[in-house]
């Protein structure tokens, strides 16, 4: 693919839908990013058509230019989300990955999916039964601009944690809702005629894209062992590439979608969300993320790095580990709170506590997370990539394309237009190192003893709670 041409990619999140033009030598020709209606957001309820809309939205915006036509699209989406679709092909409101969920025991019971169509058939019977069909996001929505009824799977070792006709019968659920199967990175059809509109022509190919941490870690690269991402957006993951499965109860193993690779993650339900909620307490909506960071992190009136008392505030996010949006949380000063600024640091705080202490994990489990390549939109600002870097101790790489749920599309794209070979070289093409933050050892040091502290307030609060 000449590097002037380009491919669309998009992904939805779970409280905006991003896309850009990407071109063949991975360079982001344009990016957009549409969110999905606030008060759907807060509360968990958006709804597919909202996809969609931004969707349509973003590629009018991306797509008007002549010279930007994209040769191919690819969507990636959350999960594990299904879409129940009625036997009318009207959509019903998502199973999301934050929403209720039944459990099974068993080993062989390991769909990632199941659980939240077993929810809904327990809650809403009715419902179920006008199913014909769960689509993830991404699926749907390519269905919806014209591909084939499909379930895009990142690779054969993922049938498992999908579903199979076995772990539908312990969940009685009926097998014949759920799509067949098709290979991640494969044409499923083309763009129709009454989404041909806005710059989009009709007859784009449109390639099967993956769940959003397949993607982030095909989009920095990390598809070698020892390399790792962290993904950061509404919630956010460490991934560790490993070429042997091993096992933990404090992390999670999945294959990835390179054969012969494993991926351990620590999930962070509870990240991008809470900053968010930040900003809107505050009455900071109308601010953009690095202002706010900004005044958080250089402000005369908080300290570089403060400690618990002097009017510092300590904020314990999600005492529930549950990830959901009623998780109780406690901020907990000792002098009262001196400023936004100082209630802002507390958050910021909690934030790369949680990423050190899911580094810790690692660790305990003898896995060596030496470097992180970031995903997502937390990766854009220096000021935050830098203090993160500082908490954990690790060098963090930030890519030219920061969305890596984005270049992970793009590079799907190249396979398909048989441009590149496989992941390795699409990779190479695709992803880049823009910049990178090595930490502080001094105010690492000193991070380390905070934290220390941190987890043994934290431990007495979620005590209290009991």
């Amino acid at each position: 693919m000449k590097s002037e041409a380009c491919v669309l990619s998009a992904d939805i999140g779970t409280s905006s839908l991003k896309a850009a033009l990407i071109d063949g030598e991975g360079r982001e020709i344009a990016f957009v990013r549409e969110t999905y209606p606030q008060d759907a957001c807060a509360s968990g309820t958006v709804e597919a058509r909202h996809w969609e809309e931004a969707f349509t939205r973003a590629a009018r915006r991306l797509c008007s230019s002549p010279r930007q036509k994209p040769l191919a699209l690819c969507v990636s989406g959350n999960g594990p989300t299904l879409v129940p679709l009625g036997k009318d092909g009207r959509e019903m409101r998502p199973l999301h990955w934050h929403g209720p969920r039944v459990s099974r025991g068993g080993p062989h019971l390991s769909s990632l999916f199941l659980p939240y169509a077993a929810a809904f058939k327990e809650k809403q019977p009715g419902l179920y039964d006008e199913t014909a069909y769960f689509l993830s996001p991404q699926d749907w929505l390519a269905w919806r601009l014209g591909a084939d009824m499909v379930s895009a799977l990142p690779s054969s070792s993922y049938i498992p944690y999908y579903w199979n006709d076995e772990q539908c019968r312990a969940y009685g659920l009926d097998a014949a809702k759920f799509p067949p199967f098709a290979e991640m990175g494969s044409p499923v059809g083309k763009l129709s005629s009454r989404h041909a509109e806005g710059g989009l022509e009709q007859g784009l190919p449109l390639i099967a894209g993956g769940p959003d941490f397949i993607m982030a870690l095909i989009g920095v690269g990390a598809v070698r062992a020892g390399m790792a991402c962290d993904r950061a957006g509404s919630s956010e993951g460490i991934n560790l590439c490993v070429s042997s499965p091993q096992k933990s109860a404090k992390l999670r193993l999945l294959p990835h979608a390179k054969e012969g690779l494993w991926n351990i993650s620590a999930i962070l339900p509870t990240s991008g969300r809470l900053f968010e909620w930040f900003r809107h307490i505050t009455g900071q909506d109308g601010r953009s993320y690095g202002e706010i960071l900004e005044e958080i992190i250089k402000s005369p009136g908080v300290p570089s790095l403060p400690v618990f008392s002097g009017g510092s505030s300590i904020f314990f996010p999600d005492l529930a580990a549950s990830g959901a949006f009623t998780s109780p949380s406690v901020f907990l000063s000792l002098a009262g709170l001196s400023s936004r600024a100082s209630l802002g640091r507390s958050v910021v705080e909690a934030l790369g506590f949680r990423v050190l202490g899911a580094l810790d994990n690692f660790k305990e489990e003898g896995l060596a997370v030496e470097e992180l390549r970031l995903s997502g939109g937390q990766a854009k600002n220096a000021l935050w990539n830098q203090l993160k870097a500082d908490i954990s101790g690790l060098t963090l790489h930030a890519m030219d394309i920061a969305d890596g749920e984005l270049a992970g599309d793009a590079c799907l794209c190249l396979m398909a237009l048989g441009e590149a070979s496989g992941l390795d070289e699409a990779c190479v093409r695709i992803v880049h190192i823009k910049e990178s933050y090595v930490p502080d050892r001094e105010l690492h040091s000193q991070y380390r003893s905070r934290y220390a502290q941190y987890r043994d307030m934290e431990k007495k609060a979620e005590g209290f709670l009991r």
